[in-house]
């Protein structure tokens, strides 16, 4: 009789941990629901757009920053033998290019991108060496050698070696980084060049296949972090989705995700890990994401018309304003906002050029 009790007494708690196990899972992967954004009911304006001349081409800028009253920071990793480059606003010329591709220390094979620590150093994460590489700016302005620091992600300690790659890397304060990828182990990471810190692995679902739906949250989504270390965004290239996420030193939590058009897309054929890419039946998606400390800016991309659209968001997750560009304004390829003004590279739909351009905003 007491064996008898114990069983099923064993098998009650068993039976409860599952139930508990079950309830953990369904309330941590959360399922994205689809509410089409109502364009017509939110408030908009009108950019009047100023293009700048430039006394040079770029082709691919996925990242600018202002640098002070008369220089800009941008990143073009399909432009010749540099992908870094200081111009002179007023003057529409490169003062100084930087970042030359290569095996050697500070140099690169597959770049992400470039992110800026007070406007004085530049970080940039090679997803093939997995290197983390940091220049000086003022170094490089003065004529001196710009690579301050290497450290690759081999070097950090961690409990478990993980191969997965990092899509963006931002550096945080106290000398931390956040890295994002598109596998649980990697999703978000916070490290610095010794330790890792913490890991954030859950996913929304926007799609039932799992490794579609990494991809979707990692390689085809843009990342911002505050300029005050409080709110990670990340919004997705396909579906048009974002998920905010509250940071509070190196603990992530899930704030807020909406979701306004489903996914479509195709397969890229013998990618690994899976990588979903635009298809003819994409409609929209999110591209150029810029984060305050009160709100985000984002492009609403798809059709033609509305390739134009700027929208710009609370942490609620509520959009307070649009903001549409002329027609000439084909694509926004980057941007930035500072004291009032938004820069950034357009894609000009009347001489299919790149070009750079500022707007009160």
């Amino acid at each position: 009789m007491f064996v008898q009790l114990m069983k099923t007494t064993h098998l009650g708690y068993m039976l409860s941990a599952c139930f508990l196990l079950l309830a953990c899972s369904e309330s941590k992967h959360k399922k994205v629901e689809f509410d089409a954004l109502p364009l017509e009911s939110i408030k908009s304006t009108v950019l009047t757009i100023d293009t700048l001349p430039c006394n040079t081409f770029f082709s691919n800028p996925t990242s600018i920053h202002v640098l002070n009253d008369s220089l800009l920071f941008t990143f073009d990793d399909n432009r010749g033998d540099k992908m870094c480059h200081i111009i002179n606003i007023n003057q529409g010329h490169i003062v100084k290019s930087f970042g030359e591709w290569g095996k050697a220390r500070g140099e690169f094979l597959y770049p992400q991108g470039a992110s800026l620590f007070a406007d004085s150093l530049c970080y940039i994460y090679d997803f093939q060496s997995r290197n983390n590489v940091c220049f000086s700016l003022s170094n490089i302005l003065q004529g001196e050698p710009g690579v301050k620091d290497v450290f690759t992600m081999e070097d950090i300690n961690q409990e478990e070696p993980r191969a997965h790659r990092f899509y963006k890397v931002y550096p945080l304060s106290q000398e931390r980084f956040i890295g994002f990828g598109n596998h649980p182990e990697n999703r978000i990471q916070i490290f610095n060049k010794s330790k890792l810190l913490n890991t954030y692995s859950d996913f929304p679902i926007l799609d039932e296949t799992e490794e579609n739906n990494w991809s979707i949250w990692g390689n085809m989504a843009c990342f911002g972090v505050s300029p005050d270390e409080k709110h990670i965004v990340i919004t997705t290239k396909i579906g048009a989705a974002f998920e905010i996420l509250s940071l509070n030193g190196n603990q992530i939590t899930h704030s807020t995700i909406r979701g306004f058009y489903k996914p479509e897309y195709s397969i890229a054929q013998g990618a690994r890990p899976t990588c979903v890419i635009a298809s003819p039946n994409t409609i929209l998606g999110f591209n150029a994401l810029y984060v305050t400390n009160d709100e985000f800016y984002t492009v609403l991309v798809g059709p033609d018309k509305r390739y134009n659209e700027l929208l710009k968001f609370n942490f609620k997750g509520e959009c307070t304003h649009r903001f549409c560009f002329p027609d000439f304004v084909k694509r926004i390829k980057c941007l930035t906002i500072r004291n009032g003004i938004l820069w950034g590279f357009i894609e000009n739909a009347k001489t299919n050029e790149i070009n750079l351009i500022k707007s009160k905003i």
